[in-house]
């Protein structure tokens, strides 16, 4: 992954949940889903193409 390459799909907090046979894309991040982020910051940061939460997925987790 290059550097900026910055998305949701890209986010260590980001995580796939199934929602009546759709897979919707959620967030962990508290900051993301406190009521002080506000829909003109969230529609700022659409334009962005990611968040200002957006924080690097861990490549050295180990998979069992």
């Amino acid at each position: 992954m290059r550097e900026n390459e910055k998305s949701c799909g890209t986010c260590a907090h980001s995580y796939i949940e199934r929602e009546n046979f759709r897979l919707r894309q959620k967030c962990h991040s508290p900051e993301y889903n406190a009521s002080t982020y506000t829909h003109e910051m969230f529609m700022e940061d659409r334009g962005q193409g990611h968040c200002r939460f957006w924080a690097p997925q861990n490549t050295e987790q180990v998979i069992l």
